[in-house]
C-alpha cells in the first residue's frame, strides 16, 4: 500500500561531517542550518563500509541498503550489474507507482527511464550526456565537459564551454543572481588567481538552479539532489579551518574557502525548506561518511594522464581497442573492447614501475565486466628523475603521456561518521524513537517506510 500523498527530498551533502555543522552554526547563528541543529533535528550517522572510504561506494550503501561487500561497486563508471540484487531506492519507488525525479546522485548512470520517472540526470562522471527528458542533455554536456577538463587542476575556459554556458542563458536554466555571482568569480578569478581554487563552487550554483526548476516543474514525489563542492573543500582546507597555524591572508583564504561553500549550501537548504513548505514535502539532508584531519607527511607533486594514446601504444596495445571513461583523479577507468584487450591491458600497465621498482599504474579492483580502475601513484623519485622503466627500459614520462602536476597538500580525508538532517512532520514520526547513530544502510528502509512500502 502506497501512501501518494507523502512527498521527500533527498538532498545529498556529501562528506559533511557534523563537526562542520557545528562550527558552522557558531559562524552563522542565523543560518539554515543553524536552524535545524537548534530544532534537534541534525543526527550522526555511520558507515558500515570496508576498506578505504570513498563516495562513489558509500552513496550505495545508502541507496541499496547493503554495504560494500555485498553490492562491491568500488570505482566510477564500473560495470554495476553485478549489484543488480540490490536496486537503488529509486528504482524500487518508481516499481512501486511513486513519481522520482533525480538529479546527479553518484552511479546513477545510465538514466532509469520508467512510467514513473520525472526527471533523471546521472552522475558528473557519466560517459555520455543522455538525461531524462532530452532537454537536460544540453546541461549534462556542458557540465561533463567542464568536470573532466578541471578534474586535477582548474583549467582556462574555451570558446565551445562560453558557448555551450550561453545555450544554458538562452533556456533559462541559471537564474539572474547566479549569473551575477558566476561573473564576479569570474572577474576574482582574472585578478587573483587562487580564486581559481574555488571554481568548483561555481558547478553547484549552476546545477542546483536547474534542479529548482525541474523540481517545481515536476513535482516528483521522490527526489534527490548531489552535491560535492563542500567536501573538495575540506579537502584542501580542512586544517586552516580547525588547525590554523597563521593569520596570514592566504591562510584566511583557505580556511574562508569551506565556509563559502557551506554558504551555498546554507542557501540550497533554505530554498528547500521554503519548497517543502509550500509544496507538501518531508526534506532529508543527508552525507554518506563524513572528513576529518590527516597528515599525509611529506606531499610530493602528483602523476596526470589525461589521454590514454601515448600510454595505450608504449604498451604496444590497440588503441581502438581501450577508451578513457571519467573518472576522479588519481583515478583511471579504462573502457576494454573484450575479455582479451582487458587480460593484456592488466598485464602490461603492471609493468610500468619507477626505478626503485614501484608499481606506478596498478589495477585497483579485480571486477567483472571490461572496465580496469587504475590508481596512478605518488612516486617521489619519479617525479625528481621523470621516467619510468618498463620491461628494463628508461621511458621518459612524456612519452607515456604524463604530466607533473602540483595541488595543494590535502588535509582532510574520509572518516566513517557523517550526518542527516531532517524537517516534516513524516520525517519526525519515523526519527522520534531514534538510535543515537544510524547507520547508512537503515536509510533505504526508512525511505521505503516514509512511503509505507514493505
Amino acid at each position: 500500500m502506497v501512501a501518494s500523498n507523502k512527498k521527500l527530498i533527498l538532498y545529498e551533502l556529501n562528506e559533511v561531517p557534523l563537526k562542520l555543522l557545528k562550527h558552522y552554526s557558531e559562524v552563522r547563528p542565523h543560518s539554515n542550518i543553524s536552524y535545524l541543529l537548534n530544532q534537534g533535528n541534525i543526527l550522526k550517522t555511520t558507515t558500515d563500509d570496508k576498506g578505504e572510504l570513498h563516495p562513489w561506494s558509500t552513496w550505495p550503501t545508502v541507496h541499496r541498503g547493503v554495504t560494500n561487500e555485498t553490492h562491491k561497486i568500488n570505482f566510477i563508471n564500473q560495470d554495476l550489474s553485478i549489484a543488480k540484487k540490490w536496486p537503488p531506492i529509486w528504482e524500487k519507488l518508481a516499481r512501486t507507482k511513486i513519481s522520482i525525479g533525480i538529479f546527479g546522485s553518484l552511479q546513477s548512470f545510465p538514466p532509469y527511464i520508467h512510467e514513473n520517472t520525472k526527471f533523471y540526470l546521472p552522475d558528473t562522471f557519466s560517459p555520455t550526456p543522455e538525461a531524462y527528458p532530452k532537454d537536460l542533455e544540453a546541461f549534462q554536456k556542458f557540465n561533463l565537459n567542464i568536470v573532466n577538463k578541471n578534474k586535477a587542476l582548474p583549467g582556462k575556459y574555451s570558446f565551445n564551454d562560453l558557448k555551450n554556458f550561453a545555450k544554458l542563458l538562452i533556456l533559462r536554466y541559471i537564474k539572474f543572481n547566479s549569473i551575477l555571482r558566476i561573473i564576479s568569480h569570474l572577474i576574482k578569478e582574472s585578478i587573483y588567481g587562487k580564486y581559481r581554487r574555488r571554481r568548483s563552487l561555481m558547478q553547484a550554483i549552476l546545477s542546483f538552479d536547474l534542479y529548482e526548476k525541474y523540481l517545481l516543474k515536476k513535482q516528483p514525489e521522490f527526489s534527490t539532489y548531489f552535491t560535492n563542492h563542500v567536501a573538495g573543500m575540506m579537502h584542501r582546507y580542512w586544517d586552516y579551518l580547525f588547525h590554523p597555524k597563521t593569520n596570514s591572508r592566504e591562510s584566511l583564504f583557505n580556511k574562508n574557502s569551506i565556509i563559502k561553500a557551506m554558504d551555498i549550501s546554507d542557501r540550497h537548504i533554505g530554498k528547500l525548506l521554503k519548497i517543502s513548505k509550500s509544496h507538501n514535502y518531508d526534506l532529508l539532508i543527508l552525507s554518506s561518511m563524513g572528513q576529518d584531519s590527516i597528515d599525509w607527511k611529506d606531499w610530493v607533486p602528483e602523476l596526470f594522464i589525461g589521454n590514454i594514446k601515448k600510454l595505450i601504444k608504449v604498451l604496444n596495445l590497440e588503441m581502438n581497442n581501450y577508451k578513457l571513461l571519467p573518472a576522479m583523479h588519481p583515478d583511471l577507468c579504462i573502457e576494454c573492447m573484450d575479455k582479451k584487450s582487458k587480460i593484456e591491458l592488466e598485464k602490461n600497465i603492471n609493468n610500468i614501475k619507477s626505478i626503485n621498482g614501484e608499481s606506478i599504474l596498478p589495477v585497483r579492483y579485480k571486477n567483472q565486466g571490461l572496465k580496469v580502475n587504475i590508481s596512478i601513484q605518488r612516486s617521489s623519485v619519479t617525479v625528481k628523475c621523470k621516467f619510468i622503466v618498463l620491461n628494463g627500459k628508461k621511458i621518459p614520462l612524456e612519452s607515456l603521456g604524463i604530466k607533473v602536476i602540483k595541488r595543494d597538500k590535502p588535509t582532510g580525508y574520509h572518516v566513517k561518521d557523517g550526518t542527516l538532517m531532517f524537517k516534516g512532520s513524516n520525517l519526525e514520526k519515523i526519527f522520534k524513537n531514534r538510535d543515537k547513530i544510524i547507520n547508512t544502510t537503515k536509510i533505504h528502509n526508512i525511505i521505503l517506510k516514509f512511503f509505507s512500502i514493505k
